[in-house]
């Protein structure tokens, strides 16, 4: 029995957050619901704008507990700590080949993996979560 609990809560909060329309770019990619889009611009980009452009990583870090206001804002942790979630747990595939990262708003798209077909990936079993990427 695997405990997918931690990445539950990201598959639902991630789902609010794109049925909310509150971060520009968070969007469904398609009319089922199973793909979305991520904005996913570069801090060194001329017209980055942090409270537009790391909102997304900004509120994954505040719903995880690891940044509130007054902190010192670090958006590309922001970022690292959401991509890392996203790409270890069983709920979430990058499609790479939807996502648009040399366009002027560049994101990526992900699939949310129905239940389903998810492969359990259990410590416990002596297999490794996540593609191999350190997180913390």
């Amino acid at each position: 029995m695997c405990d997918r609990n931690g990445g539950r809560r990201l598959r639902q909060w991630l789902i609010e957050q794109i049925d909310s329309e509150l971060y520009p770019g968070l969007i469904w990619e398609n009319e089922e619901k199973t793909m979305f889009r991520i904005p996913w611009k570069h801090a060194g980009k001329q017209d980055y704008n942090q409270e537009v452009d790391a909102s997304i990583f900004k509120a994954w870090a505040i719903f995880k507990g690891k940044f509130k206001e007054g902190d010192k804002a670090e958006p590309a942790t922001w970022k690292t700590r959401l991509r890392c979630a996203l790409n270890k747990s069983p709920d979430f595939e990058e499609v790479t080949d939807r996502s648009q990262l040399d366009i002027s708003e560049p994101y990526k798209v992900y699939r949310i993996v129905p239940e389903e077909e998810q492969k359990c990936e259990c410590p416990d079993k002596g297999l490794t979560p996540g593609a191999g990427q350190s997180c913390e």
